[in-house]
């Protein structure tokens, strides 16, 4: 039953940092599917990394999240809890040893079922997320960073609230932005400037920060919000 109690704990605990971590990474702009991932794989020490884990080195915000990650990791949470665990419940076979332990793991995992993942939690998790990142200064891009080429050169993405012009030229501070792709609303990312449209569609630009910034004052709205 200790060993049983051990992973129950192990699970509930590491499930509720990837929660957390998630969500602090959502509110930075991370897709949700890909925070989650990272966020375990930060965790773990598995080192699984793609292309999409580059959007975590992007701001500092982000790198803070990742190293606290690591460092959790790093101090290797098994042991640590099955230490607790043996400190706390001992190892007793007696009846009511045993039932301290199996009362633990019914805590445990009615702690996950009707707290972890509900959407109370949620919303307190993202409440705390954002005064966490306002605080740090972050989310006040209205853009994704989707890449930096260089210290005067970011790909980004926008969403468009209002149909830019389609030649560049005219976009006046932000006219030194090239267009890339356009993601559809569908979900696609298509590669050109063909079938601009606007309202619905997320440009994908490149460019220096300013002139990023001038073309959401312009066209864009924030790409990211706080509502899950």
């Amino acid at each position: 039953m200790g060993a049983a109690l051990s992973i129950v704990i192990l699970f509930t605990v590491t499930s509720t940092i990837v929660r957390v971590a998630g969500l602090l990474l959502e509110h930075s702009g991370i897709p949700r599917h890909v925070a989650r991932l990272q966020a375990v794989s930060a965790l773990t020490g598995a080192g699984f990394t793609t292309s999409e884990s580059e959007l975590l080195l992007q701001t500092p915000e982000r790198r803070n999240v990742l190293a606290a990650l690591m460092i959790t990791g790093s101090i290797g949470l098994g042991s640590l809890i099955a230490t607790v665990v043996v400190g706390a419940f001992g190892v007793s076979n007696s009846a009511m040893g045993l039932l301290g332990q199996a009362g633990a793991v019914i805590a445990a995992l009615l702690y996950l079922r009707f707290v972890l993942l509900t959407p109370w939690a949620d919303r307190l998790i993202c409440g705390l997320a954002a005064r966490w990142l306002a605080r740090e200064g972050a989310g006040k891009l209205p853009f994704l960073v989707l890449h930096r080429l260089g210290e005067d050169s970011t790909i980004a993405e926008h969403r468009l609230v209002r149909c830019p012009p389609p030649n560049p030229a005219d976009w006046g501070e932000a006219a030194n932005l090239i267009p890339v792709a356009l993601r559809h609303t569908d979900g696609f990312v298509r590669h050109g400037w063909g079938g601009l449209t606007g309202e619905g569609q997320n440009a994908i630009l490149c460019g220096p920060l300013e002139a990023h910034a001038a073309f959401a004052t312009a066209f864009g709205g924030p790409i990211a919000t706080m509502e899950h």
